[in-house]
């Protein structure tokens, strides 16, 4: 139907609609009245016929910018598949899926094969997680209101755990999914962010869980948040200088977290906190109990709350119990 609008037409009446389309007057006036609700038309209040809406150039937008994205982040996705080994992919958020919009395989025989276009849950997927880990809060809400739908002994399905997941991935800026969408798959996710700051794709690495031990999931997580990182510098992001210590380092006991430093990504073992050479009278006390070097400059936008943080060590036996 919208089709018939073109610069020759850009207005159309009902009756032109319904003779072009061959249904009935009451049937058009139906459609076109859903399509004005949504924005996609506009209706000339004078003469009663229709014209294409404002919501459409932002559907277009979008549907652009995916293809820009996908552009843009096509070499890395290459590099980052082969430094990892697994097969990689880039997805964006449509509704409460993930889509996956560009993948490159993995090099090894035994691989994860997913597909481009391929949609995933929000909260149980490394693609997933972080575009609702960064949604508007009350767009979480909105998405844990519902029950979480199962797909795994190990999915996430309680919204009181997801939000301790949600708070892991903010600090940690990954996310991991042992197994909670597909039996002995397991993968990591990190946010890609526009000029503006805004989450607008995730890209991941995922293999069987049998490659993705511990051990090496933190190295596969370091890549994929690297990548993240390095694309959205591209879009324009300009991150802040914020050294963050990770309280659940993964979720992975005995195993190193990653700390983002002065823009890189640094790893240190559980609990430590680093200290700055030749400076050591320089600190500050950690979340953990540690003491981490000062930075005039860092942000406690992104350190969770005193009375979660209780909640958060609290849980790292459930954490434990999972690996």
């Amino acid at each position: 139907m919208l089709k018939l609008f073109g610069e020759a037409e850009p207005e159309l009446g009902v009756t032109e609609l319904a003779r072009r389309l061959q249904l009935h007057k009451s049937t058009i006036s139906r459609l076109m009245a859903t399509l004005e609700a949504g924005g996609f038309v506009q209706q000339d209040s004078r003469s009663g016929r229709y014209r294409l809406g404002l919501q459409l150039a932002t559907l277009a937008g979008r549907a652009l910018n995916q293809y820009e994205l996908r552009d843009v982040a096509r070499g890395a996705l290459v590099t980052l598949a082969q430094a990892t080994g697994e097969t990689c992919n880039l997805a964006v958020r449509d509704g409460d899926a993930a889509v996956n919009i560009d993948q490159v395989l993995s090099p090894n025989p035994v691989k994860h094969l997913g597909w481009i276009g391929r949609r995933l849950p929000l909260h149980c997927s490394a693609a997933g997680k972080p575009l609702l880990a960064f949604a508007l809060h009350t767009d979480i809400e909105r998405v844990l209101s519902v029950p979480l739908a199962s797909y795994t002994p190990r999915t996430v399905t309680d919204p009181s755990a997801m939000w301790r997941e949600i708070q892991r991935i903010r600090v940690d800026g990954v996310a991991l999914a042992v197994e909670e969408f597909e039996p002995e798959l397991t993968a990591a996710g990190a946010p890609v962010r526009d000029y503006r700051g805004e989450v607008i794709a995730t890209v991941s690495a995922s293999g069987p869980s049998f490659r993705l031990n511990s051990d090496r999931l933190l190295e596969v997580a370091a890549h994929v948040r690297a990548t993240a990182d390095h694309l959205s510098a591209g879009l324009g992001y300009r991150a802040p200088t914020i050294p963050v210590i990770s309280v659940a380092p993964f979720g992975v006991p005995g195993h190193a977290s990653p700390v983002l430093r002065s823009g890189e990504l640094e790893t240190t073992g559980v609990n430590k906190a680093p200290k700055r050479p030749g400076n050591p009278g320089n600190d500050r006390q950690t979340l953990t109990g540690r003491r981490a070097p000062r930075d005039a400059r860092a942000s406690r936008a992104h350190v969770p709350p005193a009375g979660h943080i209780a909640r958060f060590e609290g849980d790292l036996g459930e954490e434990r119990s999972r690996w």
